[in-house]
């Protein structure tokens, strides 16, 4: 399940309460796809690297203060909720496909469902879990400014995840050290959001 979610700074921490269903792929209803062809040129064609800060990119399209999450498990009969904000997508468009990584903001991981409507939450900033990163791929590339292929990321099975050659990989893990940053005591230093 991924939705569109409002995000707001409360004196309790951060509110985040529901807008829509949404879809991450897909060619012509995906977020991702959607917001990347908001961003380059008539002239771009693959190979090619991209970045998608989230946040800027939704409020350069006109929806401030709104983000993406995901439910990681939305079929779960174990009572846990498992929500995560898409933080950063990177791409790397080549060859008619594109791996991307994700970095996200684990919001409730395995945690007991119960009491939480998981449509309208508060959360302090410091019970976020983050950096996380996730890798995965889309059936899609660009041509001329472009989006060409179903840009659909494959359905769940034991063969889905996304190959990475030494290029591809080079790239994803430089960006993601960017946000590796330590603090005195050697755990994670949390990540400011943008104001």
């Amino acid at each position: 399940m991924y939705g569109r979610y409002s995000r707001s700074q409360t004196g309790q921490g951060l509110r985040y309460d529901f807008v829509e269903s949404a879809s991450l792929f897909g060619c012509h209803e995906g977020y991702i796809p959607w917001l990347l062809h908001q961003s380059i040129n008539a002239a771009q064609s693959e190979p090619f690297k991209w970045h998608l800060d989230i946040d800027e990119a939704l409020s350069k399209a006109g929806m401030q203060d709104e983000i993406l999450l995901i439910d990681l498990k939305p079929n779960n009969t174990a009572g846990t909720l498992n929500l995560y904000e898409i933080a950063d997508v990177w791409g790397f468009s080549a060859d008619g496909w594109t791996p991307i990584m994700l970095r996200l903001r684990g919001l409730f991981i395995d945690h007991d469902s119960t009491g939480i409507d998981h449509h309208h939450f508060t959360l302090r900033e410091e019970e976020i879990d983050q950096p996380i990163f996730s890798f995965l791929y889309m059936a899609g590339s660009l041509k001329n400014g472009e989006l060409v292929g179903t840009w659909n990321a494959p359905r769940a099975s034991p063969t889905n995840s996304a190959l990475l050659w030494p290029e591809t990989f080079r790239y994803f893990t430089s960006e993601a050290e960017k946000f590796l940053v330590m603090s005195e005591d050697g755990s994670p230093a949390p990540i400011a959001l943008p104001v």
